[in-house]
Formats: C-alpha cells, sequence, structure tokens
C-alpha cells in the first residue's frame, strides 16, 4: 500500500511530493469506512512521508510540511487529526531519531538553541557584596564572545537573542534548531528525547524560560565582587576613621568639616559627614546619591535620629550653611574618628584644608 502512495509522489521536490501524499491520503480516508481501513491508509501514508523525506537534504522540514497539512487532511477526511499525525510520528520516527543525532541545524543560519548547547562555555553569575542589588550574568562562549546581561534579561528570549546577535560572528537567527522536529505538545516526551541538549531542555520557544533556566543551573559558575556602592562604603568608613571630626557642631561647620555629635555619657553617637565629600566620591564610583542613600539604610548605618529613610540635613555655622550625611557612630562598621577636638580653625586657613581635599 506505501508504494501505492509513493506512485501519487511524481514531484522531484521532496516537500512537494510529501504534499502528494498527502493529498491521497485525503481522498482515501474520505472513502473509508471502517477504523481497520483509516489506520492501514495513515499507516501507508506515514510510511511513504517517511522514504520521501530519507533521500532530501533536510528529512525534517519534508517530515513537518507534511505534518502541517494534517489539520486540512483532518477536516476534509473527516477523520482524527492525533490520528493522522500519530502515524506520521510513527513511521518517520527512526528517521527523526538519526536527525538529531547528526545534529539538528538550521539551513540558512544557526540556531539559538543550537548556539547556547554547543557554543556556551560558562555562565558567570556576579553577585555584588551591595545591597539589594541583582546579579550580573557574564555569558562565555568558545568563540570568544563574552556578554553581560542584567537579572531578568536571559529570560525574554528576544531581547537575548539581539544581543547575542550584535556579538558573534555566527548568523544566529531567532529560530530553534530543535523546532525542526515537530511541536512538542504532540508528542512532549519524544521532542525532549529528540531535542537539543538533555530531556530536560527541550528547546522551543514555548518552553524558553523553563530551558534557560535549565541551562543557567547546568553551566553557572558564582562568583562574589564587590560591588561599587561597597567600594563608597568602605571608603567612607576608612575616611572617618583618619578624621578630625569637631564635637562643636557650628565650628564644624565653619571648618567644612565632620562632625562627631556625642551623647550625654561622652560617647560618639552619630558622624555628620559633608554631604559633597560622599557626592564627590560616589561620582567617581558612578553611584548615585539615591542609590548610596538606599545603602547606608540597607546596612542600618543611618542616623536614628532622621525620620524614615532620611540621611541628609542642613547645619548652620556662623558664617554658613553645610549639607550633611548623619550616620550611627554606633554601627560596628564605622570607626571613631581618630581625632575628636572641641573647636576647629574657621579662618581662610580652613578653605586649604577642607576635609574632602584630605588625602
Amino acid at each position: 500500500m506505501k508504494d501505492r502512495y509513493l506512485e501519487t509522489a511524481t514531484s522531484d521536490s521532496p516537500a512537494i511530493a510529501a504534499s502528494e501524499v498527502m493529498d491521497r491520503l485525503t481522498q482515501r480516508l474520505k472513502s473509508s469506512s471502517k477504523i481497520s481501513e483509516t489506520m492501514k491508509e495513515t499507516k501507508a501514508a506515514g510510511e511513504a512521508i517517511a522514504e520521501i523525506a530519507d533521500s532530501a537534504d533536510n528529512p525534517l522540514a519534508v517530515v513537518n510540511s507534511a505534518k502541517n497539512t494534517t489539520g486540512d487532511v483532518a477536516q476534509r477526511s473527516q477523520t482524527s487529526k492525533e490520528t493522522i499525525v500519530d502515524a506520521i510520528d510513527t513511521a518517520t520516527a527512526d528517521l527523526r531519531a538519526k536527525t538529531a543525532e547528526a545534529g539538528l541545524s538550521l539551513d540558512n543560519g544557526y540556531g539559538l538553541d543550537e548556539y547556547l548547547e554547543k557554543n556556551l562555555v560558562v555562565v558567570k553569575r556576579l553577585d555584588l557584596t551591595d545591597h539589594h542589588c541583582e546579579p550580573t550574568y557574564s555569558w562565555q562562549f568558545d568563540d570568544g564572545v563574552t556578554v553581560e546581561t542584567e537579572h531578568r534579561t536571559h529570560y525574554e528570549w528576544y531581547n537575548f537573542w539581539t544581543k547575542l546577535g550584535s556579538s558573534t560572528k555566527k548568523k544566529l537567527l531567532p529560530e530553534f534548531a530543535s523546532a525542526e522536529i515537530g511541536d512538542p505538545d504532540e508528542n512532549p516526551r519524544k521532542y525532549a528525547e529528540l531535542s537539543l541538549g538533555p530531556d530536560s531542555r527541550p528547546w522551543h520557544q514555548d518552553n524558553w524560560i523553563e530551558c534557560i533556566s535549565d541551562l543557567v543551573d547546568d553551566r553557572v559558575e558564582y562568583v562574589e565582587t564587590v560591588g561599587p556602592r561597597t567600594m563608597v562604603w568602605e571608603w567612607l568608613c576608612d575616611k572617618i576613621g583618619r578624621a578630625r571630626a569637631c564635637t562643636d557642631l557650628a565650628d564644624a561647620v565653619g571648618a567644612m568639616r565632620m562632625h562627631a555629635r556625642l551623647d550625654e555619657d561622652g560617647e560618639v553617637a552619630e558622624i555628620f559627614v559633608p554631604a559633597a565629600l560622599i557626592e564627590r566620591e560616589c561620582e567617581e564610583r558612578s553611584v548615585t546619591l539615591s542609590g548610596m542613600q538606599q545603602e547606608i539604610c540597607a546596612r542600618g548605618a543611618d542616623s536614628d535620629e532622621l525620620p524614615g529613610d532620611q540621611i541628609a540635613t542642613m547645619a548652620e555655622g556662623e558664617k554658613r550653611t553645610l549639607r550633611y550625611w548623619r550616620l550611627d557612630a554606633t554601627h560596628p562598621d564605622i570607626p571613631e574618628p581618630q581625632e575628636l577636638p572641641d573647636e576647629l580653625n574657621t579662618g581662610a586657613e580652613a578653605l586649604e584644608n577642607m576635609e574632602w581635599d584630605d588625602e
């Protein structure tokens, strides 16, 4: 019976020949009145398609071309689509397995899943020491490409493909070589077996989040790195430890220096740091002031004397007003200033010895 279907397939094009087989199947199913006849016809058509596809340059494309017509065949012949699809899948199972083992690929370029499975060496997850900071991922490939993404970039497959495609010299396509197998919903288990990568990664657009998450888990390497906010924080603590923090606020304002507020027991309760001092360091580290404020609050080093997450305050001196960041001096990371003078020189010499010019 298979030979009769092959006789119908007269075109030199495997895809068109497969279509001719499906046309014959439609006509035969219309005249089939018994289930046994339907099963024989669909089995023979599937075997014919398998033979046609086996001699094609792209066997899976031929099989998929035939399967794409099954909905129309089913409607015209009043036959279950699943019956037709199952017959084709059964007849072409060995061919599809052989093709998958030889390596799935796209004729007109490099599949996104192919690049990730074959060329990705490692995914380095860079966990910053900064508080409330999402990790950065460094994707390193064997063709010399390294791409960094923010926390959720790789979950959006099209944006991720755009980033990768602009970096590699391969003709990377926003398509999946594994999709050449067919529709994963028709036979999820078989699709997973034939898809690129392990069974846990049945590459397909609809399975993207699950697959990319599984790939990250498989090839991730955790790297802790000091974040820019942490750098500013460590610099600030060191600066306080080497500072001359005047205990008289007005005098500190006049000299444009740090101020150490003492509690009733004479212990340092707060450190007032000139805002300009912190602003300059943040600018050098490319840290936003709001981000640095959040970092200090997250570490619990903001002053309890100010409401909420407020950290800045204005202080009056004899001749000027100065903006300060107020820090909790009892925080374990904040050292006591090197000197705690009661007063400072507030004359012209102060301008030559401003705190933010000291090294």
